[in-house]
């Protein structure tokens, strides 16, 4: 599998968090757990 990248947005506006994942083919299920590993 090739380099992950990660993108965030909403971390300075509250409490919520948004996040892009580049580099997955599609279909892969991924959990928070799994990325926070």
């Amino acid at each position: 599998m090739s380099r992950l990248r990660w993108l965030t947005a909403g971390e300075s506006h509250g409490p919520a968090l948004v996040a892009t994942l580049e580099g997955l083919p599609a279909g892969v299920p991924i959990t928070t757990e799994m990325v926070a590993d």
